[in-house]
């Protein structure tokens, strides 16, 4: 694999098919995204974060975060900023859930939409994200926020998240 085949592949695969349909080809994106963890290049960085199709791609969604991490912030935030706006349900879910490894003021607004979102999934990785982000402007979203109505689950993050709020914004 090199830069070139990864692009390529890349590009071809915007989004992912669905993981019910992956075949034999779809199998690559594991060497893919192996290969842009230990070779990063910003180039590949648009692609990576939209090849998000239905489902978790049979566990190698969860490993394009480790690639992304290798990318400075400078080059990731302007990208999570587009794509938390999707209409790709996925490619919301996967890039909200990379946005807590860049926390970033300028990812307030989108993550503050998201966490409002019918989608328990999209929700819970928004708030995750959100919480990364030590701010008064989280902080008063999360009180705000603490007052909806929400299921056990989310109800409970947000406690966990307030309180953590809370500690570091009296420091």
């Amino acid at each position: 694999m090199n830069q070139s085949e990864c692009l390529d592949f890349l590009t071809r695969h915007q989004p992912m098919p669905a993981d019910d349909d992956w075949d034999a080809e779809c199998e690559a994106l594991d060497e893919v995204v192996r290969f842009l963890t230990e070779h990063p290049d910003t180039e590949a960085l648009p692609l990576l974060l939209t090849v998000f199709g239905r489902g978790d791609g049979y566990g190698v969604y969860q490993t394009i975060e480790v690639a992304v991490m290798q990318y400075r912030a400078e080059d990731v935030v302007p990208l999570l900023l587009e794509n938390l706006g999707s209409p790709a349900r996925d490619i919301v879910y996967w890039n909200a859930q990379i946005a807590a490894n860049f926390p970033d003021e300028r990812l307030i607004a989108p993550l503050s939409i998201l966490v409002r979102s019918a989608d328990e999934d999209i929700q819970a990785a928004s708030l995750i994200a959100l919480g990364q982000i030590i701010s008064p402007r989280v902080l008063t979203l999360l009180e705000a926020l603490s007052l909806s109505t929400l299921t056990e689950e989310i109800r409970e993050l947000v406690g966990n998240l307030l309180d953590d709020q809370r500690q570091h914004n009296a420091d």
